[in-house]
């Protein structure tokens, strides 16, 4: 029987190849490819995007760059990727002009000087990270921010009925979050204590889109009711199956 202690960790190994295992089926390396993928950032995190472009820009497990691609097309020429897979960064190589680096997360940050960047993001990333490492990940983000600086996350929302389907869809997920969990990160790592949530749901911007946008108004209102209904509290009306939370450093 092969010794346990010798076999290599699932979530390394997905992690490493999460191109070819995961990120190959939604990825096309064509610039129409980035525009609309970027188009749908930029409609999902309208108001928290930078607009200084001398901004200092880092994505946390940045894939194959259609979080630095916006950022540039929007005229931010500061920007740095960070990432574990060496094909993801091949890609983002084609269509990104800044910095990519191939590296452990947290290993990058803690080789970073201290209030470096001004705007962070780690979209669909915390949810990889065990608890400890999530923790030390986040101080380090802090320290590593300007005072004022932003970490824009988006993450499975565990209040969400369906919750459960984002947090088991990739087998390196660790766990979901509820809004709970970054009031009590924000304490452990110094973040300001006002946290902003949004909802992860449809954006309106075409017919479509509008009559989704009406749909979940709908069914949002059900969930609430019966959250009203079992426990009387609508656990902060955040019901989406993933989240965006904004945290940010104090001034001071």
């Amino acid at each position: 029987m092969a010794n346990l202690a010798q076999l290599p960790s699932l979530h390394d190994e997905i992690t490493q190849e999460y191109y070819r295992t995961t990120a190959a089926r939604g990825h096309i390396a064509t610039r129409e490819h980035y525009a609309f993928t970027s188009q749908q950032l930029e409609r999902r995190l309208h108001g928290w995007l930078p607009g200084d472009p001398d901004t200092r820009f880092l994505d946390l497990a940045c894939g194959c760059g259609d979080m630095l691609y916006l950022l540039e097309q929007r005229g931010i020429a500061a920007t740095t990727g960070v990432d574990l897979c060496r094909e993801e960064l091949d890609n983002a190589h084609l269509f990104v002009r800044g910095q990519l680096v191939q590296q452990d997360v947290l290993q990058f940050l803690q080789s970073e000087p201290d209030e470096s960047y001004d705007f962070i993001t780690a979209l669909n990333f915390l949810e990889h990270l065990a608890k400890d490492k999530l923790l030390a990940v986040l101080a380090e983000v802090r320290r590593v921010l300007a005072p004022g600086g932003t970490l824009v996350a988006i993450v499975p929302n565990a209040i969400s009925p369906f919750g459960c389907t984002t947090r088991h869809w990739d087998l390196t997920h660790e766990w979901a979050f509820t809004p709970n969990n970054f009031r009590q990160l924000a304490t452990l790592c110094g973040f300001d204590s006002k946290i902003e949530l949004r909802e992860c749901g449809p954006v309106a911007h075409g017919f479509r889109s509008v009559l989704r946008v009406v749909a979940w108004t709908f069914i949002r209102a059900a969930i609430s009711a019966w959250l009203l209904v079992e426990i009387a509290d609508r656990k902060g009306g955040i019901y989406t199956m993933d989240m965006m939370v904004r945290l940010r450093r104090p001034l001071t």
